[in-house]
Formats: C-alpha cells, structure tokens, sequence
C-alpha cells in the first residue's frame, strides 16, 4: 500500500485551489488535484507491506502537538516559473508546523528537503513552451490569504482507480489535549 502523513484542507482553502483550476484549466498539460484529494503533506512514506501499516500507526500515536495556524501565501511553481512541473499554494513559515513535520519525518529518517506547500496541479512533463502563459493567468487571480486552525494529522492510503488515485484516511491523529 502506498501511504503518506498529511494535514487534511478545510473547504475554504480548496475554494482557493478551485479559482486556479477554473482559470488555468485550459492549459491542456496540466491535471488538477481532485478538491477530495486536496491535503498538505507531512510526510511521503511510499509503497510499504500491508503489515507495516500498523507499525506505523502505532509510531504516529505517539507524536504529541500543539493545534496552531497556518496561512496560505502566494501561489509557486516547481521546479521554476519558467519550467513547470507543479503549480502550488505556499504557506507563511509556522514554528508549530515545522516541528510537527519534524517529528514525523524524524520517525521515517526521512531526510530530504521539503517546502510547505498545496498542490494546485501536475504537468506529465515540465512546461516550458507555456511557462509564460500560465504564469500571466496564475497572477491575474486574486484571492485573500486565509489562516486556518490545524488540530489533527491523519495517514492516509492512495489507491489507484480509473479516474486517478483516491486518498483515504486509514487513521487520524488529534492533539491529544484536545480529546482529554
């Protein structure tokens, strides 16, 4: 099963998504992130045995947290402007957050570099030719930066079906001092 640790969106955040989508989805070479599938990755643990699932619920019970707040910022691309591969909503830099994900990837050793953001949309291959165009569509779109309270991570499973992966929770993980 392929699992990853993610904060699950409130609707107003996919609300914001949904105006790139609507404005960008007549570039052809992009595929948008279903509004179900909408998260903020924590972590990416990958293709694990079913049995390992349960070793690594058992891990995640025991991370403990603070609800904080997040932010969404201005909207970016991976890996540039000017080659794209993914168009995303950034996040203002939270303390809170960064620990979180901290304790998480530190259970996994997992070691790579890892930004905050929302995915908005995918490209198959890195656009070059376009760059240009959606990034002059992407800056026309106006949306108020919003803060939004997190309480709860949650491991999910991604499942592949015709239309896509399909994101499902197998457990969820709230700050344990807000369920005493």
């Amino acid at each position: 099963m392929r699992l990853f640790i993610a904060v699950e969106l409130p609707q107003e955040v996919k609300d914001i998504v949904m105006k790139f989508e609507n404005v960008l989805s007549n570039f052809k070479d992009l595929r948008f992130v279903h509004p179900d599938n909408m998260h903020l990755t924590l972590s990416f643990i990958g293709e694990v045995p079913d049995a390992d699932a349960d070793v690594i619920r058992h891990k995640l019970r025991n991370i403990r947290f603070n609800p904080f707040t997040l932010k969404t910022r201005k909207f970016g691309f991976f890996p540039s402007a000017n080659k794209i591969r993914v168009v995303w909503i950034g996040l203002e830099r939270n303390e809170d957050f960064f620990k979180l994900q901290h304790d998480i990837r530190e259970l996994f050793d997992h070691k790579e570099k890892f930004m905050p953001h929302i995915t908005i949309a995918r490209a198959r291959d890195v656009i070059i030719m376009d760059a240009h165009l959606i990034y002059d569509a992407a800056e026309k779109i106006t949306y108020d930066e919003l803060g939004f309270q997190v309480e709860r991570f949650a491991l999910f499973c991604s499942e592949p079906s015709p239309e896509g992966h399909v994101h499902k929770i197998i457990e969820e993980y709230p700050n344990p001092a807000l369920h005493v």
